[in-house]
């Protein structure tokens, strides 16, 4: 198999994986939020707090669910940029400055939702934990190695798209020339 046969195989399928999370999430999202009692004590991004489902209301899931539903949304038009990256390599378009740019977005993405992490634990203790008894409401802040690693892949992304546009200039430089 030559590499343009493989560039689109892998490309199709990042493609589907994208189109998969586009659809998966805000489910999953959802699913956690109307089934808060059983799954909200086991989702990472709860795990650390000290929940008493019991103090936790309608009004508390509700604003919960608003504060999740800004990162997943900002991360889903990240991946759609990403989707639209992968459908240009599966159609054998490598490089291009819209390719760059779909690039850089999803990075951006990541950044801006890595940056947003300690606020929105920080929102969802308050809101989850409000209606504790006095003295067990809790304010927590995370930030842990996955964020990092997030900030990592997010600059590295950054580089990369910074190559892949003076690379596309360049091209089309020679192009003019010929």
């Amino acid at each position: 198999m030559n590499n343009p046969a493989r560039i689109r195989r892998v490309s199709t399928l990042l493609k589907l994986a994208c189109d998969a999370y586009l659809l998966l999430a805000p489910l999953l999202l959802a699913a956690i939020w109307l089934n808060f009692e059983q799954l909200g004590p086991q989702w990472q991004t709860l795990a650390q707090l000290p929940i008493q489902p019991q103090y936790v209301g309608l009004i508390n899931k509700l604003l919960g669910a608003l504060i999740t539903a800004i990162p997943l949304v900002l991360l889903m038009y990240g991946v759609w940029r990403l989707r639209k990256l992968f459908e240009q390599f599966r159609q054998g378009k490598l490089f291009s400055e819209s390719g760059a740019d779909h690039l850089h977005a999803f990075a951006w993405t990541l950044l801006i939702t890595m940056l947003m992490a300690p606020v929105v634990s920080a929102l969802l203790s308050l809101v989850l934990t409000m209606n504790n008894p006095p003295g067990e409401k809790a304010l927590v802040i995370t930030l842990g190695s996955n964020d990092f690693g997030q900030l990592f892949i997010a600059g590295a992304l950054f580089a990369i798209t910074w190559t892949l546009r003076e690379g596309y200039r360049l091209s089309q430089e020679n192009e003019a020339f010929v």
